[in-house]
Formats: structure tokens, C-alpha cells, sequence
């Protein structure tokens, strides 16, 4: 009888091991969620003036002064600047872009809008367009002092330059540290 009761304690034992793993399924996995209007509306903002003014903010001295470190050669200061001011454009092309897209959803929805009665929210859909237009006309302004040369390129040209001529000062430096 006791070799039975081993026999049986083994089995017990395995059914113990042997569990089955269930993945979990998420409801993302099967049904995608609309957006809705509101945030349909909030994606236009992904580049717009802020994306301009952020990329304009930042400090491109440190990045200058590494390069200078990297590359001493004025050659690669210029061809830093340029392609910083290519950037830049690039920001200010996707810009309009973003805001016409948008122009063209607010339009339809005005429409459709008023169609439905909705006077509110037409109204308030007119608003965001008046005020999709004034950033339009900013975005201009910007990029027609982005052609002469001034405003905030200036200012991105300034800061990157600023740290280039610190990193070949520090570079000098450290020569004259070791001699001297």
C-alpha cells in the first residue's frame, strides 16, 4: 500500500508543476478609439509658433563650443549654421503646413456645424480660425526675417557662434596651460 501512496504523491506533484500562462489581452489590441474633435484639433498644434519659438530659445552654445572642440575649422562653423538654418526653415515650412491643414478641418466643421444649428459652437470655431490666421500671419513674419537674415535665425546664428569662438578660446587655453 505504501508504494501505491508514493506512486499517487507524484502525480499529485505534477499536476503542481504544470500551469498554464494566460497573456494578457488588452482592449487596445482589438478596438482603436476615435479622437474626437477636440483632439483632432490639438494635433494641429504640432508645429506651430511654439515649436518655432522653442527651437529659436534654445542655447546652441554648448553645442557650438563642442564643435569647435570637434573641428576647429571655421568651414565647420558655417556648415553647422547652415544646416541649424536649415532646421529652422524646415520648422517654419511645417508650420504652415500644420496650420492649413487645420484651416481646412475648422472650415469644415463651421460648415458642417452650422449646417447641424450649432451657433455656439460655430462661433467658437470661427474663433480658433481668426486666431489660426493671426499665427499664419506670425509664422510670415517670422519667415521673412528668417530671408534677411534676422530676428530669431539671428539669434540661433548668434548663440552657435558665441559657443564655436569659446570652444576655440578654451582650446587655446589649454595649450598655453601646457607651455607656459
Amino acid at each position: 500500500m505504501k508504494l501505491l501512496n508514493i506512486f499517487r504523491k507524484k502525480e499529485e506533484t505534477t499536476d503542481d508543476v504544470t500551469e498554464v500562462i494566460v497573456p494578457e489581452v488588452t482592449k487596445e489590441l482589438f478596438i482603436e478609439e476615435e479622437t474626437t474633435s477636440s483632439e483632432e484639433f490639438s494635433e494641429a498644434g504640432r508645429y506651430n509658433l511654439e515649436r518655432i519659438y522653442a527651437f529659436a530659445s534654445k542655447d546652441f552654445e554648448e553645442k557650438g563650443y563642442d564643435d569647435a572642440l570637434i573641428n576647429p575649422d571655421h568651414s565647420y562653423s558655417s556648415d553647422n549654421i547652415r544646416l541649424l538654418k536649415y532646421d529652422f526653415h524646415i520648422l517654419i515650412k511645417r508650420a504652415f503646413k500644420s496650420y492649413e491643414d487645420y484651416i481646412k478641418d475648422i472650415e469644415f466643421h463651421i460648415e458642417s456645424r452650422n449646417n447641424a444649428g450649432l451657433i455656439d459652437t460655430v462661433k467658437l470655431l470661427e474663433t480658433a480660425l481668426i486666431k489660426t490666421k493671426d499665427s499664419i500671419a506670425e509664422v510670415k513674419l517670422i519667415e521673412e526675417d528668417f530671408l534677411n537674415d534676422a530676428g530669431l535665425i539671428d539669434r540661433v546664428s548668434l548663440s552657435y557662434k558665441r559657443g564655436f569662438t569659446r570652444g576655440l578660446a578654451a582650446m587655446s587655453d589649454q595649450i598655453l596651460e601646457k607651455n607656459v
